[in-house]
């Protein structure tokens, strides 16, 4: 219930937001000539049954409710799910196979193209008029950690035809002060300063966190990364209700009177904002034109993908929770209909031809279907984002839109691009992120907000922003050099291949590496080291897959020992045995790849001296280097309780130790910085521990986000233990274990500084 007081919540948000908008339109209605028809001004009742009217239908079928316990409720069993069959992409409506880019381009595209116009959002008129920007403010102001520049912008769109319609639409654009250069810029369709902060009132501080996902805001992170940000009010082009259709950019072009069938509606209306406003950033020297995204929401999240299909010079697509007449499929019958879209009160996003597969005709007669959509938008790299079942709801259809990008995939391989990569519905909080058509689902409620990270990390492979250095930031250790460019260098490694925690949910041990592969090669991550312990495939065989995968990857792999043996609890003997029990696996995964690579568990080296010393001498008697660590914050400990409370529904608590995870990570890296510092005057080549858990497929691209906010580069393993500081010192004769720099601080009687507990002990009593 709580979920869907939040969506119905944003509901009444955007419709306050379109009555709001709709009511100042009203306001600038001039004097109307003497030439000028008068506008027609009708509910959207009435307009509606005008519609209905247009096309001979007496009566449409009534949609199912989103009320889970109305008698009507829509349905959210996959098991109930009838069988439909989608249009083929990829061939022409006289029934020959497209197999060429260029058959596509000229011939099939157009057909596709036409089918949306007439059927589906409408015609936009081949001649609109201009439309002039002003820049009405301009303000310095700090986002998170970086300076901006905000400039406030008004398009006055040419009503001198009709003078009774006036249409100004809002726009608002921030770049980073100290760029150098044209910055790339994600415009998002959203709402006015004014507006958010009256929501976030009236929600309270725990619903407006849900509402924005954990961490900073999506604004904080674009700047962060040294691109721009946008918002546009897509209600200043066009009132969000089938009474404004004749007002706005739609009543303007029509000099105040009703549509025609093919007209078209407020979705295609409000792309044509957005392509207006990127009229205007080809002629600001602040923004690179060639690389600038749109990111929608719910109904703004349906015009942000046909924003896309019909613009082609948009760079990158993040579609959040689209749902129906957006990415989902819309004959799938799960959660919202065809028929709730041609009701009433979300008619006016479509054309009036849209309503007839409301009745006579059903979904199955559309001519085209979401899929056919996203595909308009290839071979451009395209984002498609959704909630969970569990708190979104089922009305938006996460797994529809995630079948809709499948079936785009194969115009994106036809244009040489890659598809999604897989068929089968990911568990959720995996990233698909390989390809050039991305999905993930969060486990959050009717929002973009946790998924900002995953998508930036995916767009950063298009967009680029200026030249390093150009971009003045502040560190959040307080530095404020003016430097973004890399200060830090750092490799990461994973223990406990190919098994670590137990699995949650229905995730698989190979959805987890693949999860983990996916992030990293999004960030375009160097060879990773992977620490096996061989004893797990006794127990688990078919965690062969995953030292398969891993090394498929390019990765390497390392020693961990056969079984995870702890050298402190253990005779030397033994312990060597062990590590020895290992080696059969590595050269058969590794060949002629060199795997004489040692990561101590539990980093426990040896519990005396002599025992320590003796080992020593063993590894290097048969070839080994030992991984030692800089970096670790106790990322294994989150996975037991990740599974529990993901068991139980428990958001609240997942939201908690995502918030710790990347707390105790942040404070990890300023700890392990000040602590080489204090040793050896400068920061080292760091490594960082890491563990092949299922909560790790939901923080590494988070981490991996926080890493490049830090100014940490990622090198591989070798690179960073070429640093003398791994070197250790001869007079190690009290503390054999932990991370290297905490070695080194008590063998030099240095105090630690302060840093918080790692592993939280909270995280023990959660979910119990």
């Amino acid at each position: 219930m709580r979920t869907q007081r939040l969506v119905i919540a944003f509901a009444i948000v955007l419709g306050a937001c379109t009555l709001l908008a709709h009511a100042r339109g009203a306001n600038r209605v001039e004097q109307r000539s003497a030439v000028a028809l008068p506008a027609v001004h009708l509910t959207s009742e009435q307009d509606h049954q005008r519609t209905l009217d247009l096309l001979h239908i007496k009566q449409l079928r009534s949609g199912p409710s989103g009320d889970p316990k109305a008698p009507n409720a829509a349905n959210t069993d996959e098991g109930k799910v009838p069988p439909y069959t989608l249009p083929d992409p990829l061939v022409l409506e006289k029934g020959k196979r497209v197999t060429t880019a260029e058959m596509w381009w000229k011939q099939r595209r157009p057909e596709i193209v036409e089918l949306f116009d007439r059927e589906i959002y409408g015609r936009v008129p081949a001649k609109t008029p201009a439309v002039k920007w002003e820049v009405v403010g301009t303000a310095h102001e700090k986002v998170g950690d970086t300076e901006a520049i905000t400039k406030r912008l008004i398009g006055h769109v040419d009503n001198s035809a009709y003078p009774q319609i006036s249409v100004d639409i809002q726009l608002a654009l921030s770049v980073p002060q100290h760029a150098t250069g044209p910055v790339p810029v994600m415009m998002e369709f959203g709402l006015s300063p004014e507006l958010l902060d009256a929501i976030r009132k009236r929600m309270g501080e725990e619903q407006w966190a849900k509402l924005q996902g954990p961490g900073p805001s999506w604004q904080q992170q674009v700047l962060d990364k040294g691109w721009g940000y946008a918002v546009l009010l897509p209600t200043s082009v066009q009132a969000d209700n089938g009474e404004g259709l004749t007002q706005g950019i739609i009543g303007l072009v029509n000099q105040g009177q009703p549509r025609k069938l093919d007209d078209w509606g407020a979705l295609r209306a409000w792309a044509w904002g957005a392509s207006r406003a990127l009229d205007y950033f080809e002629t600001d020297k602040s923004v690179d034109a060639k690389q600038v995204g749109i990111e929608g929401l719910s109904r703004y999240g349906k015009a942000a993908l046909v924003t896309m299909a019909y613009d082609p010079r948009f760079a990158i697509g993040f579609i959040a929770s689209s749902g129906e007449g957006g990415a989902k499929i819309l004959r799938r019958q799960f959660g919202e209909q065809v028929e709730n879209v041609a009701s009433t009160s979300e008619y006016h996003w479509m054309a009036g031809n849209f309503l007839k597969y409301a009745g006579p005709l059903t979904p199955n007669d559309l001519p085209v279907d979401a899929h056919e959509l996203i595909a308009l938008c290839a071979p451009r790299p395209m984002f498609i984002s959704s909630g969970s079942l569990q708190v979104e709801g089922g009305w938006i259809d996460g797994k529809g839109m995630f079948l809709a990008a499948v079936g785009a995939g194969p115009v994106y391989k036809l244009l040489g691009k890659k598809d999604l990569g897989t068929t089968e519905f990911p568990p959720m909080e995996t990233a698909l992120v390989e390809g050039d058509i991305a999905f993930r689902q969060h486990s959050g409620g009717h929002t973009a907000g946790p998924n900002w990270p995953t998508f930036l990390t995916f767009a950063s492979r298009y967009l680029k922003g200026p030249p390093t250095g150009s971009i003045r930031t502040t560190s959040r250790s307080g530095r404020g050099d003016g430097q973004s460019a890399a200060e830090h260098s750092v490799a990461l490694t994973f223990d406990d291949l190919p098994a670590h925690g137990p699995l949650p949910g229905t995730v698989s041990r190979v959805d987890i590496i693949n999860s983990i592969i996916r992030a990293l090669q999004a960030a375009h991550a160097p060879p990773i080291y992977g620490f096996i312990n061989a004893k797990t495939l006794e127990k688990e065989p078919e965690t062969e897959q995953v030292l398969q995968l891993w090394r498929d990857a390019g990765y390497p792999l390392g020693n961990h020992t056969f079984s995870h043996m702890d050298l402190d609890a253990n005779s030397s003997d033994a312990w060597e045995q062990d590590l020895l029990a290992d080696e059969p696996t590595l050269q058969k995964f590794m060949n002629s790849d060199d795997w004489h690579w040692l990561r101590f568990p539990y980093l426990h080296e040896g519990n005396t001296e002599a025992k320590h010393l003796h080992i020593l001498t063993f590894l290097k008697d048969h070839g080994y280097r030992v991984a030692e660590v800089t970096l670790s914050f106790g990322d294994y400990a989150y996975n037991e309780p990740y599974a529990r409370c993901l068991a139980k529904s428990d958001t609240q608590s997942i939201d908690w130790m995502r918030e710790a995870y990347l707390r105790n990570a942040d404070a990890s890296l300023t700890h392990g910085i000040q602590a080489a510092d204090r040793l050896f005057g400068h920061d080292v080549k760091h490594v960082m521990l890491l563990h092949v858990g299922g909560f790790e497929t939901v923080m590494l691209p988070k981490l991996l986000e926080l890493l490049d906010h830090r100014g940490f580069r990622l090198i591989p393993l070798p690179e960073a233990a070429s640093d003398p500081a791994y070197e250790k010192e001869k007079d190690l004769t009290a503390h054999f274990g932990g991370t290297l720099l905490q070695e080194l601080l008590v063998a030099r009687h240095i105090q630690e500084t302060d840093q918080p507990e790692n592993p939280p002990a909270k995280l023990n009593e959660l979910c119990r």
